[in-house]
């Protein structure tokens, strides 16, 4: 059975897309899961903090070729249980290609309007597709680089309301350890990141865009062969 394919894609630079690539990347490897990451951006951020990344085992590939992501994609998902597509901060046809081959659209949004703005436009385009598609690509926003509370952040979420844009409850907050991580290399499967990306992986499965929880019997039997 085929893995599930979760494209992040929002038409606006430098709102997280790559940061919620990684916490998402690592964890579900941390948790078992088999799990690959198409990086079709041509800034290939994911690409390059992998490289020097300590990071549980995880494949990354580029295809920035819209005429290649769907059949990369989907020949990935034959091989993992997840396949994660980090798309372009600016809208294209490998993202938008992307986007066709997902199960799930995952849409960043920052607290301030341009991208909400950039947000809407992403979430319509994600339903052309669907058209074309005839099948439905479900979307959700994630809070991304997000302090509880805010002003801005007040201001984004009636926004968003007023868009009628769906979300995931757990967001993805302002924390240091994410912006340390593109130079590091190390993002944390366990403590408090671990703990928040736990909740958004419960979510997405609750959104059936991630394969059942791997049993902690079949981890132990793979560590023990390994």
């Amino acid at each position: 059975m085929a893995g599930n394919v979760i494209c992040i894609a929002n038409w606006k630079g430098g709102c997280g897309k790559s940061t919620l690539c990684v916490m998402l990347a690592v964890n579900l490897a941390a948790q078992g899961y088999r799990v690959a990451v198409i990086d079709s951006d041509p800034n290939q951020a994911f690409a390059t903090w992998f490289r020097i990344a300590e990071a549980p085992p995880l494949t990354c590939s580029t295809c920035i070729d819209h005429n290649e992501i769907v059949a990369k994609a989907y020949e990935e998902a034959e091989k993992c249980d997840v396949v994660i597509v980090d798309t372009a901060g600016f809208a294209n046809q490998a993202a938008v290609f992307g986007i066709g081959a997902a199960d799930l659209v995952l849409i960043p949004v920052m607290p301030d309007r341009n991208s909400v703005i950039e947000a809407r436009k992403t979430a319509r385009q994600v339903e052309s597709v669907s058209q074309i598609a005839r099948r439905p690509i479900p979307h959700r926003v994630v809070l991304s680089r997000w302090t509880p509370k805010g002003l801005s952040e007040r201001a984004t979420l009636q926004d968003l309301e007023e868009a009628k844009l769906p979300r995931l409850q757990q967001i993805v907050p302002n924390l240091t350890v994410f912006q340390k991580a593109s130079f590091s290399g190390d993002m944390p499967s366990k403590g408090y990141v671990a703990f928040l990306a736990g909740q958004m992986i419960e979510e997405l499965r609750g959104l059936v865009a991630l394969p059942p929880k791997v049993p902690r019997e079949k981890l132990h039997v793979e560590e023990k062969a390994a």
